[in-house]
């Protein structure tokens, strides 16, 4: 076995030999900006032989044969990486190494490693191109590298399918959003903690329409408060950081909230309890029990107290004559048809979910935008997990679940194929109890 060092090796041995010889004192006044960017630019190009070499390296297990040990084993012994980052290394090197041509600008210094990133990334998202756009895509993202940061080129999909597939460009980035939007609500989180020093932490990630009306509340918020420090003009007040007046926004929103008992709203009405009985029971002064909430059974005095203090909505339950539908001029759900929709699901009909109806959202069962107008009849409570498994996709990408209101107006719920070949709808089991107390 020949042991001399490779052309590679003798290469990276003078480079080494180089930078022991270079001291950052060295750099004159007004050469330091120029220095830094090339060092930067240098150190680029090495990440991207590196990420080549380790791909290849990967591919071939060359970590198995030489050390016994998996390619991010070995970059957390050799490398001093955490195992987090040796796998996001690797992971980084296996998409540069995918595409040739970009791994071939990204070593000659034409783009940068963020740079190859984010058209690996936009690559992967452009979906149903032929092998010809694939490569005209790639192409093209590589020449408007030279005129974008990583960022922008991060969101340059629209614009590269308008080029190369212009008569698919409106399809293929609805279905390109679409999977980003199933994607985001996959990804969803939100993390709080106590440091133990006096504050509580959070971390999180919002669907993207989500997380844009909360920064416009936040916003609003922060810009009231500047209104008000400018108009005090305090001479001893500190000095805000732009994270310190958000912070400050968020409480003042907290604050707000609490003062003005602003609860969770729920289809634009205020929540609600919600008290079954018969109606010619309240008439007698509500001598009768009623059932409260999930079905809990309510006492005469209960049922007295709460009607002192609230309104009466008239409700029939099984009625067939009692239709409540607002057609197609409004989408949103009056309060009237909510309260029916509580009454008649009683929560999340899911089966096997026991999501309160107050944590639930009302679901048009044929969709708004095509052609489902909003009625009962077309309705159903889901909770917010499960509205986001049933909500029927624009463009069928999947194959998920879906929804019916069956013809004696019970919800059901139809499995994908891949759960149940036959699709064979279900109810939840509060349905099938109030089947059975009927017949008792």
């Amino acid at each position: 076995m020949d042991d001399r060092p490779t052309p590679a090796v003798r290469a990276l041995d003078a480079i080494e030999g180089i930078l022991d010889g270079l001291d950052a004192a060295q750099a004159d006044r007004g050469a330091r900006l120029v220095c830094a960017q090339r060092a930067r630019a240098v150190a680029s190009r090495l990440t991207a032989l590196a990420a080549l070499w380790l791909a290849k390296a990967d591919a071939t297990q060359e970590s198995l044969r030489e050390a016994g040990t998996p390619t991010t084993s070995w970059l957390t012994v050799k490398a001093g990486m955490s195992k987090r980052e040796a796998a996001g290394f690797l992971h980084q090197a296996q998409e540069l190494a995918a595409h040739p041509d970009v791994a071939d600008a990204a070593t000659a210094g034409r783009i940068s490693v963020s740079q190859a990133r984010a058209i690996h990334t936009v690559l992967g998202g452009l979906h149903g191109l032929n092998d010809g756009q694939q490569a005209q895509a790639e192409e093209l993202l590589l020449d408007l590298a030279g005129t974008m940061d990583s960022d922008r080129l991060a969101k340059a999909a629209p614009q590269v399918l308008a080029q190369v597939a212009p008569h698919q460009a409106d399809e293929n980035l609805e279905r390109r959003l679409q999977r980003q939007a199933e994607a985001a609500h996959h990804n969803r989180s939100l993390v709080f903690g106590r440091d133990g020093n006096g504050s509580v932490t959070f971390t999180g990630s919002l669907p993207l329409v989500d997380g844009e009306a909360w920064i416009a509340i936040l916003d609003a918020y922060t810009e009231s408060r500047r209104r008000t420090a400018l108009e005090e003009r305090d001479p001893v007040a500190t000095s805000l950081t732009p994270q310190q007046r958000r912070a400050d926004a968020l409480a003042a929103m907290i604050t707000n909230h609490q003062q003005g008992k602003r609860a969770p709203k729920v289809a634009g009405d205020r929540p609600r309890v919600v008290v079954t009985l018969d109606y010619d029971k309240l008439l007698r002064e509500a001598a009768a029990a009623g059932l409260i909430g999930q079905g809990e059974p309510l006492s005469a005095g209960d049922l007295r107290r709460l009607c002192c203090d609230g309104g009466l909505l008239p409700a029939v339950l099984g009625g067939p004559s009692q239709v409540l539908d607002v057609g197609r001029e409004r989408r949103l759900v009056t309060p009237d048809i909510r309260a029916a929709l509580d009454l008649r699901d009683g929560g999340c009909i899911f089966p096997g979910c026991e999501t309160r109806a107050c944590a639930c959202e009302a679901h048009h069962v044929v969709p708004w935008w095509a052609g489902g107008k909003t009625a009962l009849c077309n309705l159903c409570l889901l909770c917010h997990h499960h509205h986001a498994l049933l909500e029927p996709a624009r463009y069928g990408t999947r194959d998920q679940w879906e929804v019916r209101i069956a013809e004696d107006g019970v919800p059901e719920v139809i499995p994908p194929r891949r759960c149940d070949p036959q699709r064979r709808p279900s109810r939840h089991a509060r349905f099938r109890a109030r089947v059975l107390a009927k017949s008792a």
